[in-house]
């Protein structure tokens, strides 16, 4: 994927017109992910064919995780997540350092939930991945209290 792209979650059209700046920003492109498209890999979702999706998933490490989410198959047992996320494709650490200080310097301050395209993550729906952000999220925000 020579390409960058950043999946867009659970945001208003005033807060993703101030993501897409961001994208200018870090010469990206901005798919916003409706409702429906949420049970959706994120691999479909870049428009990767079942091949290449298979191919990169191929790639993973097998950490107590991966087993542990690869167990549960059924995207409808995960609960429903409301927050804000971005996925991240493609993205080097300096587009991703330049778009996280843009994000807490500009109009958007905050989105709670970020996630980085990896092969262990790129066969997942988008509500598991959003699942999964969110426990990490109240994690380690329930523990700073």
């Amino acid at each position: 994927m020579a390409y960058r792209m950043m999946l867009a979650v659970n945001f208003t059209p005033e807060r993703i017109a101030q993501l897409k700046l961001l994208a200018l920003l870090t010469k990206s492109k901005l798919k916003e992910v409706s409702d429906e498209e949420k049970a959706q890999t994120v691999g479909m979702l870049l428009g990767l064919t079942e091949e290449e999706i298979n191919e990169i998933a191929a790639m993973k490490q097998e950490t107590e995780e991966t087993k542990a989410h690869d167990a549960v198959k059924d995207d409808a047992s995960v609960p429903s997540v409301t927050q804000e996320a971005i996925i991240l494709c493609g993205f080097d650490n300096q587009a991703v350092n330049l778009l996280l200080d843009g994000i807490r310097r500009g109009h958007l301050r905050n989105v709670p939930l970020k996630a980085m395209l990896t092969p262990n993550n790129i066969s997942w729906t988008v509500n598991s991945i959003l699942y999964e952000l969110s426990k990490e999220h109240e994690y380690f925000h329930g523990n700073k209290k």
